[in-house]
């Protein structure tokens, strides 16, 4: 009867272990892909070069025509809380442009990577939150496309620029 016990306190401790592991694993994941702050002052433009998504950190990226497998994502969503850095007393414009795509080193294949900028547009004495959504579109992909585009993007690192720029 004490080894039954015994074997059912280990099962719950290596459970609870492993649990523990994930969670602290899946934050460490989730950190990355949080909010960056932008500094920025009215008439200067911030460039953050060389965002970088790693499909073995970030999960693989597909389009939203494939079947989701473990591990693949349909979007990734970065957030910048951008911030200015002295008070104003009217609100500012705020412009964001992504340039500079590239899927492993090469310039956008077949135009697949799309990145959505959901921004506020101005800017004043409190913060405001930009989001950039990363996906795939082959909506315009040509059916005798599909393979190469899969090899293009397949286990690849996506890298690309982003500008903050405030104007009155």
């Amino acid at each position: 009867m004490l080894k039954k016990v015994l074997i059912a306190v280990l099962a719950i401790i290596i459970l609870g272990g492993s649990s523990v592991a994930y969670a602290w694993w899946d934050k460490l994941a989730v950190n990355r892909l949080e909010n960056e702050i932008i500094n920025i002052g009215q008439g200067l433009e911030l460039q953050v070069d060389n965002v970088v998504i790693n499909p073995a950190t970030d999960g693989y990226l597909v389009p939203a025509s494939a079947i989701l497998k473990t591990g693949d994502t349909y979007a990734i969503e970065l957030s910048y809380i951008v911030r200015l850095d002295q008070a104003v007393s009217a609100p500012l414009n705020l412009a964001v442009n992504v340039s500079d795509i590239e899927v492993g080193g090469v310039a956008n294949p077949f135009n697949l990577i799309d990145v959505a900028v959901s921004n506020p547009g101005t800017v004043q004495n409190t913060d405001v939150t930009v989001t950039l959504t990363v996906t795939i579109d082959d909506s315009a992909l040509q059916p005798v496309d599909y393979e190469a585009a899969s090899l293009a993007l397949e286990n690849q690192t996506i890298t690309f620029t982003v500008s903050f720029a405030v104007s009155e």
